[in-house]
């Protein structure tokens, strides 16, 4: 039994290691985004219902329940972080705890690079790409100059950093949070879920 963390920053394809490494070796997965969908279904009335039974196949989501998911909405839909919202942060940590000892899961985001670090049986992913590389590709994608590029991808990672450095007093990108940092602008998403899966057998063994 294992669970994996990864922290990504922004153009990492996070999301897509994740569910591939979660497919491969038949873990559940939970990450944000995840848990804000839930949260905007339970907004419809009639949806309670409908979602709750659909979710409660799921080994990991019995422990998202109504007030999980209102409190994650409400950061969710706030324009900025939610470095003032105590609840938010006592909501995720417990979140995140449970789901660790439910084990045979991957956590992406939640800090839980921190709120598990030292915790036996698990692998932190750090997915990290160049600063340049990332504005370039923002350029190309979305037509936008240099410098409107990087603030763009300022603004994507800044909450982050700041969640990590608010809650925990630790740098984001510190390497001593992580057991494997990968870097995505010279790993192919395949190759990175390959690294992942043999790394992680070793947490297993």
């Amino acid at each position: 039994m294992a669970v994996i963390t990864i922290s990504k920053e922004f153009g990492t394809e996070g999301e897509k290691v994740a569910s591939l490494v979660a497919e491969k070796l038949g873990y559940e997965y939970i990450g944000k985004n995840l848990v804000a969908d839930i949260a905007k279904e339970l907004n419809i009335s009639e949806s309670e219902a409908v979602t709750f039974h659909k979710t409660s196949q799921s080994r990991i989501l019995r422990f998202v329940d109504r007030y999980t998911c209102a409190i994650v909405q409400k950061v969710v839909d706030r324009e900025h972080g939610c470095l003032d919202d105590k609840n938010y942060y006592e909501v995720t940590k417990k979140l995140v705890e449970n789901v660790y000892d439910a084990g045979d899961v991957i956590i992406l985001g939640w800090g839980s690079q921190c709120l598990l670090k030292g915790k036996p049986g698990t692998l932190h992913v750090r997915l990290i790409k160049d600063n340049d590389l990332k504005i370039n590709e923002i350029m190309q994608s979305q037509n936008l100059s240099h410098k409107a590029a990087k603030g763009f991808i300022d603004r994507e990672e800044g909450d982050l950093k700041a969640y990590v450095k608010h809650y925990f007093n630790e740098d984001w990108n510190a390497a001593h949070l992580y057991d494997l940092i990968i870097d995505m602008g010279k790993t192919s998403v395949e190759k990175a879920v390959g690294i992942i899966c043999d790394n992680v057998k070793h947490k297993t063994e």
